[in-house]
């Protein structure tokens, strides 16, 4: 829902057709869509046979490992007859139908907190999941935008760019993680401005995160806001497994 924020360009300049050289985007959204029920599974039923090429397949979150689930389902969308359809099932449908895939956000993309140690729902990101080597029809591999969540903006840029790519018109640079170039390639430090209010060893170069994140230079929202920027602290989000590696610096101990 980061996406909602952005502002150049903005979401509604890509369903409108304001982007130059970018066709416009139908939607199918589960929050956004105006359908609900049957009328809007419809949409993925086409899309998974095949009828709505050509498509962009987005994710938003963990995928869930159902074996797991016992008699039930952790996450579903929809039933076939008595049995609940789950989102993994969806994605094994949907993605060999789609042009490109995006992953958007450290969940989506590596696992996120999900799939922290001692989860028992063996979350995963979707690039486990269908396999590092996975390639859309088109031959591109799973797009990855990390961060916990990722600015819109970062998200409408990369979509823009699989589109531009899609269309013959520009290449889509990706990095060794499948991330966009432009986007991750600067490692940061980020410090607080804060920062000085706290003890020095608490945010020295050793114990701050060095992760490539497009925030420090975009800010959250045109130019404005981002942990770095309004006194947060960097927990490294965008990183593989930050879950584990970093979250502890977002919790301050107190001796005494």
């Amino acid at each position: 829902m980061a996406m909602l924020g952005a502002a150049e360009p903005g979401i509604e300049d890509l369903l409108l057709g304001r982007v130059a050289d970018v066709p416009p985007i139908n939607l199918v959204h589960p929050v956004l869509a105006v359908e609900s029920g049957d009328d809007y599974r419809a949409h993925l039923e086409r899309a998974a046979q095949g009828e709505l090429a050509p498509f962009v397949l987005v994710l938003e979150g963990s995928v869930l490992d159902e074996s797991r689930a016992g008699a039930g389902s952790f996450s579903r969308l929809g039933m076939q007859g008595e049995q609940p359809i789950t989102t993994a099932a969806w994605i094994s449908r949907l993605a060999p139908q789609a042009e490109a895939i995006v992953a958007i956000g450290s969940c989506a993309t590596w696992g996120g907190i999900p799939a922290a140690a001692g989860n028992v729902t063996g979350a995963m990101g979707l690039e486990e999941y269908l396999g590092r080597d996975f390639k859309s029809r088109v031959g591109l591999p799973i797009v990855n935008v990390p961060g916990c969540a990722p600015p819109g903006e970062a998200f409408l840029e990369t979509l823009v760019s699989v589109c531009l790519h899609l269309a013959g018109l520009v290449p889509l640079e990706l990095d060794e993680e499948h991330r966009p170039q432009w986007l991750y390639s600067e490692p940061a430090h980020p410090m607080p401005p804060r920062a000085a209010h706290l003890p020095a060893d608490v945010y020295s170069v050793e114990q701050r995160p060095s992760v490539g994140c497009p925030v420090p230079a975009q800010g959250w929202m045109n130019g404005i806001g981002g942990c770095a920027h309004v006194g947060g602290c960097c927990i490294g989000c965008t990183a593989r497994d930050f879950a584990d590696r970093y979250l502890e610096l977002a919790r301050l101990h107190r001796s005494g």
